[in-house]
């Protein structure tokens, strides 16, 4: 007599921002499914320990795919679609690693493995494409995964904080980059922890050279006739955009930005830091969110923002004191004084009122 189980699932895609490997941006959720065929008098825990799982996934330099599976495996089948064509592009798979346990159940049953995965296609930055396949294993049961992703940036541009307005609903906000050296914009991610909007921003597919000015607008102006500068200064007619940078706008057509927040630049989701700045209202004593305090925390780890020697507390990375503690109105901004010579402290800045 058999049984039949049928698991989903539902796997979100944010769990690659653990990994700064990843260069590339992802759609929001996969589907996992698990069958099996097992007989009623076996041990169901045991079996279950054998049961494949996909456990994560990494994105890698030339479009390489590591799968990190466990249970047991013996065999893995794989292939990709490219954007909306149902055509198979077929993969090649590599066992990187095989970890085994012996157990009073099992001789030599796997328990993690590590499989490289590559499609026999290229795919261009920031490009659809999905990874989908299934996962056998000695237990009479079979995975089927599907991984969608986008094109690996194996040249994400560096960029460095080099202006700042808040800005209100009538004076319309903005950051702006300086690009120090060129590459591709996508996957890069902005990263504002105080708003209760625009919480971040993952800039898209553009080539930009060293030198250039990027600027993020907070949020689109009413008039709403606005399109990101993909290739050059000039794209955008309208009034808000900037004569002399390539603009980029954020999602929502109205938010005042918080006058506190730690704002961090990634390389990728996940990806190694790029630049921070950190700013807190005189009249605030403390980070009003967890999530800024984090921020802040992991700003000053990476070494993005430094900490004066006379700075007292128990955990000096949690004081709000070696923040920016100016009152950055909507008719001021802040300034880096030198691009070229950091400090990566408030001495960097300085305010200015805005034209």
């Amino acid at each position: 007599m058999t049984y039949k189980k049928f698991f989903l699932v539902l796997f979100t895609c944010l769990l690659m921002a653990s990994f700064s490997a990843c260069s590339g941006s992802h759609d929001q959720v996969s589907f996992v499914s698990l069958y099996s065929d097992e007989e009623s008098n076996s041990d169901a825990s045991w079996q279950t320990s054998l049961m494949p799982k996909l456990n994560n996934f990494e994105l890698r330099e030339g479009n390489e795919l590591r799968l990190f599976l466990s249970g047991y495996v013996s065999k893995v089948n794989v292939y990709a679609l490219r954007g909306n064509s149902q055509e198979r592009i077929n993969c090649s798979v590599e066992l990187l690693q095989d970890d085994k346990a012996k157990s009073a159940d099992s001789s030599n049953k796997a328990k993690r493995y590590e499989y490289a995965v590559k499609a026999n296609a290229d795919f261009k930055v920031g490009e659809k494409f999905i990874i989908e396949g299934s996962v056998e294993s000695g237990a009479n049961s079979v995975l089927d995964f599907s991984i969608p992703l986008e094109g690996f940036n194996s040249k994400p541009a560096k960029l460095l904080f080099s202006e700042l307005r808040l800005g209100s609903t009538k004076k319309f906000g903005y950051i702006r980059f300086k690009v120090m050296e060129g590459g591709n914009l996508f996957g890069l991610k902005l990263l504002m922890p105080a708003n209760r909007k625009a919480v971040e921003y993952s800039f898209p597919v553009a080539e930009v050279k060293k030198g250039e000015n990027i600027v993020y607008h907070w949020f689109i102006p009413p008039d709403s006739d606005v399109v990101d500068e993909l290739n050059n200064a000039k794209e955008c007619g309208n009034k808000s955009a900037f004569a002399d940078a390539r603009d980029f706008w954020g999602r929502f057509k109205k938010f005042n930005p918080k006058r506190s927040n730690a704002i961090l630049l990634r390389s990728s989701d996940g990806g190694a830091l790029q630049d921070a700045v950190l700013f807190l209202h005189p009249k605030e004593d403390d980070w009003a969110k967890e999530e800024i305090a984090k921020a802040a925390k992991l700003a000053i780890k990476e070494g993005f923002w430094l900490l004066p020697e006379n700075l007292e507390g128990s955990d000096k990375s949690e004081n709000p004191d070696n923040a920016i503690r100016l009152n950055i109105t909507p008719t001021k901004k802040i300034v880096r004084k030198n691009l070229y010579k950091l400090k990566h402290s408030p001495e960097d800045w300085k305010m200015l009122k805005d034209k």
